[in-house]
C-alpha cells in the first residue's frame, strides 16, 4: 500500500471508532441505500410504499454499521503492527 492510504488511515483513525462507524457506515450506507431502494420502488412501481422507508433506514444503517466495523478491523490490521504475544 502507499504512504498515502496509510496517511488516509491514519486520519480517519483519528476520528475515533464511533465517529468513524457513523460517517463510513451507518449514514452512506443507511440514508444512501434506502434512497435508492425507494427510487428503484418508485421507477418499478410508480408509487412509494411509506411504511417501508423507516424499515429501509434501519436494516440498510445495520449493514452500513456492519461494513464499517469490518473495514475498521481490517485497517487496524493492515497498518497496525501486531501485538506482543503472551508466552
Amino acid at each position: 500500500m502507499k504512504d498515502s492510504h496509510k496517511a488516509t488511515w491514519l486520519k480517519r483513525k483519528k476520528l475515533g471508532r464511533s465517529r468513524y462507524l457513523i460517517m463510513f457506515g451507518i449514514v452512506p450506507w443507511g440514508i444512501g441505500a434506502a434512497l435508492l431502494t425507494t427510487l428503484l420502488e418508485y421507477i418499478s412501481f410508480q408509487s412509494i410504499n411509506s411504511a417501508w422507508i423507516p424499515i429501509r433506514l434501519i436494516v440498510f444503517a445495520f449493514i452500513g454499521f456492519f461494513v464499517a466495523n469490518g473495514r475498521w478491523v481490517a485497517m487496524e490490521h493492515h497498518f497496525e503492527a501486531p501485538a506482543p504475544r503472551r508466552p
